[in-house]
């Protein structure tokens, strides 16, 4: 297979996933949608907000077991998991039942209850899903792209199992340990503190001394200013951030990177020659967007504006 379709966040928005795969070209076929020689990469966030969560998973199911696509956690996965898992020996869910992070899973939880069977074996699908991807050629084994939720940082990558074993979801879910602070990286972002005496209130009116980068964007010469992900009416200080703190930086030789997670809008393009966010806000009124990996075309490790295809 040289020719791959690469698509965001669904956030349950079965009617937008279907309206784009007959876009590019897939055929429902005996109840799976496939293509004549082209299959998807599915980049995580099948689920809440939206109110299609049951078929949103059945057409995404059906084609990676049929072989026509390939899935990855992203990080409401991995929050329902830890949502609908309890701890061996406390029996508390790995993710407190607390009134913010129900209504978050609200949407889900309406379509698959708290502890049915079926919801169990859902979940179990989750914890199936690798937290990252090298797409490999078939002929020749070479690498081809990448694909994570949020975020590629080689170190982590190379320390953090590609699929997470029951005990590694308990570690995960542990504040504190090295595996949740690289999983939070992995599938949200890298956070990075603000210098000493900085603070801002979010919408809900909790201080933070933290905040959310932009890793694609980052320089050796960045400042919280140019890379931090904050309300707009903030202000971020100009200064430098400590280079120690800004390792985050994907070099412009290595393979094409493709992710979602960061609520993008406006026209999809190329972040940069070899990254790619695919998270055009279908959850919330947005479009679900695709790019197209095309194998048979030269110089396609330059990403194009053009490859981008779109539904609303």
């Amino acid at each position: 297979m040289s020719s791959y379709h690469i698509i965001g966040d669904i956030h349950g928005h079965a009617d937008k996933l279907e309206k784009l795969l007959a876009h590019l070209g897939y055929e429902n076929s005996n109840g799976v949608y496939q293509h004549t020689h082209a299959k998807v990469v599915f980049l995580g966030d099948f689920i809440d907000r939206g109110g299609q969560h049951r078929r949103v998973i059945e057409i995404v199911r059906s084609m990676v077991d049929q072989g026509h696509a390939l899935a990855l956690m992203g990080n409401h996965e991995f929050n329902a998991v830890c949502y609908h898992t309890l701890h061996p020996e406390t029996a508390d869910p790995l993710r407190p039942h607390s009134e913010k992070n129900t209504l978050q899973h609200e949407a889900f939880l309406k379509e698959y209850a708290l502890r049915d069977a079926e919801t169990q074996e859902v979940i179990e699908w989750f914890k199936k899903l690798p937290l990252y991807l090298e797409v490999k050629g078939a002929v020749d084994g070479s690498l081809l792209f990448r694909a994570v939720h949020a975020c590629w940082n080689q170190e982590i990558i190379e320390r953090t199992p590609q699929i997470l074993t029951n005990k590694e979801i308990i570690e995960a879910s542990e504040e504190g340990s090295q595996l949740y602070e690289d999983i939070e990286v992995l599938l949200k972002g890298p956070e990075i503190p603000l210098p000493e005496g900085e603070s801002f209130e979010d919408k809900d009116n909790t201080v933070r001394h933290n905040i959310r980068i932009k890793w694609w964007a980052t320089t050796r010469n960045s400042t919280y200013r140019d890379v931090g992900m904050v309300p707009e009416d903030i202000v971020l200080p100009d200064t430098r951030i400590d280079s120690v703190e800004n390792d985050f930086v994907y070099p412009a030789d290595e393979p094409p990177v493709f992710f979602g997670h960061y609520w993008l809008s406006g026209e999809p393009r190329v972040i940069r020659n070899n990254l790619a966010c695919l998270d055009y806000s279908a959850g919330k009124g947005g479009s679900l967007v695709a790019y197209h990996w095309d194998g048979g075309k030269r110089d396609v490790r330059e990403l194009q504006n053009s490859e981008f295809s779109y539904v609303a």
